[in-house]
């Protein structure tokens, strides 16, 4: 398994994907509540809560971009 060395709101889909799948981007351990219970022992919650931030706000924009603009 790759390990990743990111620091929180670093967009890279492997750690996205890694944390929906319970498993520790870094170190390959089982996750719990996004944090890791093997051998780093990281609190993986700071890149979950920007991936959400992030997908909403790109979704946000492409719904704007669909209406004509943005609506004030």
């Amino acid at each position: 398994m790759r390990t990743f060395d990111t620091l929180p709101g670093e967009p890279n889909p492997s750690i996205i994907s890694s944390i929906i799948n319970l498993v520790c981007p870094q170190c390959g351990g089982s996750m719990m509540e996004y944090e890791c219970q093997g051998k780093c022992r990281r609190d993986w919650l700071p890149e979950w809560q920007w991936a959400i931030h992030t997908t909403r706000r790109s979704a946000d924009t492409g719904q704007q971009r669909l209406r004509g603009g943005r609506n004030s």
